[in-house]
């Protein structure tokens, strides 16, 4: 089913992203250049804390200390968005097979810092405050007293020690040839200048993070999307499956059918383990995924005793008893539970027909709206570090490039979609201080007859008897794109098509291989693919995620893994080194992490830039439309707006932990 979704609300859109725009690229993108002492806004320690009855129940059995016991001394405190709740209820989602970033995004965004609602600062979350050293250098977190893991145990610096020592240094956990998600336990902003952090413990709720040059993005990075923080590695859980804590965990490798310790350990602190201990508001029950991580049917979890957030009554947050997420095949069968009013509140994966009038009123519930923060709707991204120098060679050739954009009938796709935007290329968005409009316009037009002109001055006029052109070896030019499924928004099978018949009009072959989106980060991480496409980052956040302007994601700066991995790590044996230009915007990018003065971030930002435009290297298609997340009536405390981003990872930034359920309207 498709829905037009009209120029008024993209207009709206637009708008919106002009005005925040400047916000948050003013407030995230450049570090502070003086010290920031920020402190959470804290009860006071005589409050009588109010708790959920599921859990005072417990209480009065025994079976839980009292709720004074499990709140730390100074718990964070939340203002909740409309009224104070009332505990109880079920929160009912759904999920394309396994989705950890769902479970990401609504229960374990629980960093030392976050973002704010407004996508404007930084603040404390798990860290009560923190402190930063006039150079940026030195990063000093404050805990606080008193706060626990799930399962009641004390959670001091002693574990953020733990991921230093026992990950963060460990090459075995590490090492590329690891079997795991992401093909590492640490995220790219943390590889670079590795050898040079260390992090000192000064008592049980001091640490300090100390770098050898300045980090701009420190902060900003931290309080992004993620799982594997610093603060999310229990020790006294963890340890047991650490060859270098437990003399003993062969034994563990021998029961657990595994190859060697790390793949144990790797298995045993992934978010879809349901022993492991967090600090989230609500946690997984045991019957949600089986000891491989398949999860089941319905994935569900239950509020978290020891949670260590509260409302502006003292009430122990968060209100909601229960989770249950709904596992299903294909982005297509969410539909039908949304418009069976089997979804409570959602925008992950959540289709454009759902927007449609007569469909809100089926399902009976109401939308919010989302500005995105992506660059493009498609990027698509030719892997030029491919292993077939073959097609290594045709895809660094750059006019072969230009030659299949001019190719692609944008008009037909989005009519095709049913949508109402423009094409556009992959850059920041008008409005933002880093707009390019060379990178953003350029080689857009659907010509078929500069298709051919520029496929040929890339020296592959010669066809086959079947009019398909021939590559440098004299075969077919053939490769296949990886379609991954799910992607967060949209269905991309009309671009797809359209795409692959453009292609063979100007005599280019492509096949296509619907994955899962799992499938495309291992082989991209393992440089197995020839082309693939996913949403366009560095939109509203270019400083903060150039993944197509600079190759600094293995996963996602698929234009070059490689290169990517050179970027986090010129000594890994996978690592190739970019060519002059591509490096010519690591150097530049290395520069921005160092620096802490906003002007000189953002000239050298400018400078990649350019260098991306004239570079040509990924492929975009259109604007990203209007999106909008779906709310029963009694689900509340849920903004009417906000940011959709990786690095805005929403809806965590408005806590969930204070939405509520209640029959009653607002």
């Amino acid at each position: 089913m498709k829905t037009r979704i009209s120029r008024t609300f993209f207009a709206m859109r637009m708008m919106l992203t002009v005005v925040t725009a400047s916000l948050v690229l003013s407030n995230c993108a450049p570090a502070p250049a003086t010290p920031v002492a920020t402190t959470a806004i804290e009860a006071p320690q005589a409050a009588i804390y109010q708790e959920a009855p599921m859990l005072a129940e417990q209480a009065g059995a025994g079976t839980l200390p009292p709720v004074d016991q499990r709140l730390p001394q100074n718990p964070m405190l939340i203002q909740p968005e409309a009224r104070v709740g009332n505990y109880g209820g079920v929160w009912r989602m759904a999920m394309v097979k396994l989705d950890t970033n769902l479970l990401n995004r609504t229960m374990g965004y629980e960093s030392l810092v976050r973002w704010d609602k407004g996508w404007t600062k930084v603040i404390p979350n798990v860290a009560q405050s923190y402190e930063v050293s006039p150079d940026a250098r030195t990063f000093t977190f404050k805990l606080r007293q008193g706060m626990k893991w799930s399962d009641g145990q004390p959670f001091t610096t002693d574990d953020i020690v733990f991921w230093y020592e026992a990950v963060f240094l460990n090459d075995e956990l590490n090492s590329s040839s690891v079997d795991k998600p992401g093909g590492t336990l640490l995220y790219s902003w943390m590889l670079v200048g590795k050898d040079k952090l260390t992090v000192e413990k000064v008592d049980d709720y001091t640490v300090v993070f100390r770098f050898a040059e300045p980090q701009g993005l420190f902060l900003y990075h931290m309080a992004g999307l993620g799982w594997v923080y610093p603060n999310n590695f229990p020790s006294h859980y963890l340890k047991q499956f650490h060859q270098a804590y437990n003399p003993n965990v062969d034994q563990l490798v021998t029961q657990a059918g595994v190859k060697d310790w790390a793949e144990l350990f790797i298995a045993r602190m992934q978010p879809t383990n349901p022993a492991l201990p967090t600090l989230y508001a609500w946690t997984l029950e045991p019957e949600s995924f089986q000891a491989d991580g398949t999860p089941a049917p319905v994935i569900k979890a239950v509020r978290n005793p020891y949670y260590w957030k509260i409302d502006t009554e003292f009430n122990q947050l968060p209100y909601i008893d229960r989770l249950e997420i709904k596992v299903v095949e294909t982005g297509e069968d969410i539909l039908p539970l949304v418009l069976a009013g089997l979804v409570d509140m959602q925008d992950r994966n959540i289709p454009a027909a759902a927007a449609l009038p007569e469909n809100q009123a089926q399902g009976g519930y109401r939308l919010y709206t989302m500005t995105s923060s992506f660059s493009n709707y498609m990027v698509i991204s030719f892997n030029q570090t491919n292993t077939d120098l073959i097609k290594r060679e045709i895809f660094r050739n750059q006019d072969f490039r230009i030659g299949l954009s001019y190719a692609i009938n944008r008009p037909a796709i989005i009519k095709a979609a049913g949508l109402d935007v423009k094409p556009i290329q992959v850059a920041p968005l008008p409005g933002t201080p880093f707009y390019n409009e060379q990178m953003a316009t350029q080689y857009l037009e659907y010509d078929v007859t500069l298709a051919n002109e520029y496929l040929d001055r890339a020296g592959y006029s010669q066809r086959d008897a079947d009019r398909f052109r021939l590559g440098p070896d004299g075969r077919r030019i053939s490769f296949t794109m990886l379609a991954p499924q799910p992607i967060p928004i949209g269905n991309y099978d009309v671009h797809v098509a359209q795409i692959q018949a453009d292609w063979q009009a100007v005599g280019v072959e492509m096949k296509i291989e619907t994955v899962s989106r799992a499938d495309v980060e291992a082989r991209s991480n393992s440089n197995d693919f020839d082309v693939t496409f996913f949403i366009g980052a560095g939109g509203l956040d270019a400083i903060l995620d150039p993944r197509h302007y600079v190759p600094t994601d293995v996963i996602f700066s698929q234009q070059g893994p490689l290169w990517a991995k050179w970027y986090n790590n010129p000594q890994d044996p996978q690592a190739e080194e970019p060519p002059a230009p591509v490096m010519e915007t690591i150097t530049l990018y290395r520069q921005i992490l160092q620096t802490t003065n906003p002007q000189q971030q953002n000239e050298l930002m400018s400078q990649i830039l350019k260098i991306a435009a004239e570079q040509f290297q990924v492929i975009g298609i259109h604007e990203v439309p209007v999106s909008y997340g779906v709310i029963k009536p009694s689900f509340h405390n849920v903004p009417p707006f906000m940011f959709s981003s990786s690095n805005y990872p929403q809806p965590a930034p408005t806590n969930p932990c204070q939405y509520f359920i209640d029959p009653q309207p607002e």
